[in-house]
């Protein structure tokens, strides 16, 4: 029996990880694990970590004054202002962080986005 090298069996644990996720029903509107939205996206942990606390300093702008396109703005600006590859990421790509961020780590963001998946699905760039 040989042995697997070790880019192989991260990336065996990756797919597993992933085929996992689907069956429990991940999709981009509605992910279900951020770790492996930033493995997708190659975003380090340390600026995972970062968006983890400039979500919940976001969680306080009052959104109805925006639409939900400026709200996506708004979160990919600061999102892009620690992983400058954020700011080549499309609308769909932002609001699964926003979403799978706000359903595990700062449900304060919840409710917006309850509110941004309904929007999210008739007013933005689904590419």
């Amino acid at each position: 029996m040989c042995e697997l090298e070790l880019e192989d069996q991260l990336r065996l644990l990756k797919d597993g990880l992933t085929e996992l996720a689907i069956e429990i029903g991940d999709t981009q509107i509605s992910p279900k694990s951020l770790s492996l939205l930033c493995l997708d996206f190659e975003v380090p942990v340390d600026i995972r970590d970062s968006w983890i606390l400039e979500f919940r300093k976001l969680s306080d702008i009052e959104y109805e004054k925006y639409s939900s396109k400026e709200i996506i703005s708004i979160f990919r600006n600061k999102m892009q202002e620690a992983f400058r590859p954020a700011k080549e990421f499309s609308d769909l790509i932002v609001f699964s962080f926003i979403r799978v961020i706000s359903k595990h780590l700062v449900e304060e963001l919840y409710p917006l986005s309850c509110l941004l998946e309904i929007e999210f699905s008739l007013t933005a760039d689904l590419n």
